[in-house]
């Protein structure tokens, strides 16, 4: 009778986990599940190329080199390229010499509008005039051939230093303008600033 009694207190405890542990399984199903619709086809690249170089060319002749760490491509919802690690770009002369150089922290290349948003501390060195231009944001209109920002701007030339609220200039450099100039400060040699 004793082994009965145990089998059956047994049994009721048996009775009491099936519940529990079919909720369990079925908790930890729909956690899956949603882990599963968090990595949605969407949120992923269609293509990644890592180190990769670009040449853009024109009759013969290269006007822009791209080199980046990596580079993301998706469809949706939007056709884009994404430079997630920077992106680097040599503006060429006809000779093949460097007039320009940008560098951003990130940048996205929307395509159905031919846009490159330079993100994050974007520097250009203008190596004729010998500007260096530091601004937030840039906005790169490929079709138009023009670069502008309306954010806060520093051009710096040697010993000139230059504050400004937007830039613009088209993508060869040929005539880079900051806007709203708040002054140009020059350091002299010994130490001390000329404000104009």
């Amino acid at each position: 009778m004793k082994s009965v009694a145990i089998y059956s207190y047994g049994s009721k405890k048996a009775c009491l986990l099936l519940p529990v542990l079919l909720c369990l399984s079925l908790l930890s199903c729909t956690n899956d599940i949603e882990k599963i619709r968090f990595f949605d086809q969407k949120d992923l690249p269609s293509q990644t190329v890592k180190d990769a170089t670009v040449r853009h060319s024109s009759s013969g002749n290269v006007q822009m080199l791209m080199t980046t760490q990596l580079v993301e491509k998706y469809n949706e919802p939007t056709k884009r390229t994404v430079y997630p690690k920077g992106l680097h770009v040599d503006f060429l002369n006809p000779d093949g010499s460097k007039c320009a150089y940008l560098w951003t922290l990130k940048a996205e290349e929307i395509i159905e509008s031919n846009l490159v948003l330079a993100r994050d501390s974007v520097i250009i060195i203008d190596f004729e005039s010998g500007d260096t231009v530091y601004m937030k944001n840039l906005t790169w209109n490929r079709t138009e051939g023009r670069m502008y920002s309306n954010d806060l701007v520093r051009s710096v030339n040697g010993q000139r230093l230059t504050y400004g609220d937007g830039f613009e200039s088209d993508d060869q450099f040929n005539n880079p303008q900051i806007f709203h100039q708040r002054g140009t400060i020059e350091w002299n040699e010994d130490g001390k600033n000329n404000e104009k």
